[in-house]
């Protein structure tokens, strides 16, 4: 029977993440060959993006056997950086949680030795004593209800029982002119792009502004890291607009359906699962977005440009 430990809170797990002990989001002097048909080849100095596992272990209180379980929860290789937010974006993502007050604790993982007293690819969650945890039912929804669409009917399926929709249905309160420039406004501060190349972008819009932003080497992963941002500084989401910097999975749209999420902006073109998502839950899926036109998949009617409606409902 594991005993409930005593250990750091929230606040101290990102303090950690954050200090220069952490690890590096990327790498600099990789020195790279370069070929052109136009010029002389040359050899160049590089920046990479790093690519590394995180584990994720859960600890929760059994109600039926009143004692406390401890299991591995998920392995994902990601780029370090907003873990503890990641982290915290998978629970809400797969239902174990829906706010912060569920966690009642994040730490990182014993180290190895002395001078790592760290492990910052191990995460330890400990959820809230109240919250009724079904570890079989993960399993089994891991099973049915992955990315990896063992079939599609099936994960939609499981997603309606899972997820009822309770979107905001507002129209014309998303303006046309906007939708034009959410990408490079998203592009512009992904700092680690400009270095790299090699990572995906997600942010969340609202009231005139990114409320949050994050890059990963995989594109959910910097998804859950923007709602786990959310999760730490919690705003009012109703009138909000999830943009991608590549293509649209229903992955990414079962996470903004969990979030609340009533529009998605893309770069690249949605997935038919990422569009049977979007018709089953009205969300808006908005796909090639560039500066000067997108296309819109399901529900326009949210929409509008100055002096009325741009589309019909």
């Amino acid at each position: 029977m594991l005993k409930p430990k005593q250990h750091s809170n929230i606040e101290l797990a990102l303090a950690r993440e954050n200090a220069t002990s952490a690890k590096a989001s990327y790498i600099t002097g990789i020195q790279r060959f370069s070929a052109n048909a136009n010029h002389a080849h040359q050899i160049q100095q590089d920046c990479l993006a790093i690519e590394e596992p995180l584990q994720l272990s859960l600890q929760w209180f059994c109600q039926r056997r009143q004692q406390y379980q401890q299991r591995p929860l998920s392995l994902t290789m990601r780029t370090p950086g907003d873990d503890v937010a990641l982290a915290l974006g998978f629970l809400q993502s797969q239902n174990i949680i829906e706010s912060l007050s569920d966690v009642q604790d994040i730490r990182f993982a014993p180290g190895a030795t002395t001078k790592q007293p760290y492990d910052y690819n191990h995460l330890e969650l400990e959820l809230a004593r109240h919250v009724q945890f079904d570890w079989a039912a993960l399993e089994r929804n891991f099973a049915s209800y992955s990315s990896c669409g063992l079939c599609g009917a099936s994960s939609l399926k499981a997603l309606a029982l899972r997820q009822p929709a309770e979107l905001d249905i507002s129209e014309g309160w998303l303006a046309e002119s906007l939708i034009y420039q959410l990408p490079s406004l998203l592009q512009e501060q992904q700092a680690l792009f400009k270095q790299s190349g090699a990572v995906h972008g997600a942010g969340v819009w609202a009231n005139g502004q990114y409320l949050s932003i994050a890059e990963d080497i995989g594109r959910h992963n910097a998804l859950d890291k923007v709602l786990g941002q959310l999760l730490l500084t919690p705003k009012q989401l109703a009138r909000s607009v999830l943009v991608l910097s590549g293509r649209v999975s229903f992955e990414l749209m079962q996470k903004a359906l969990v979030a609340k999420l009533p529009v998605v902006v893309a770069v690249g073109a949605p997935s038919s699962l990422a569009l049977s998502v979007a018709k089953q839950f009205n969300i808006t899926l908005i796909g090639f977005t560039k500066n000067s036109q997108f296309n819109v998949y399901h529900a326009p009617w949210r929409i509008s440009k100055e002096g009325g409606s741009l589309y019909e409902s």
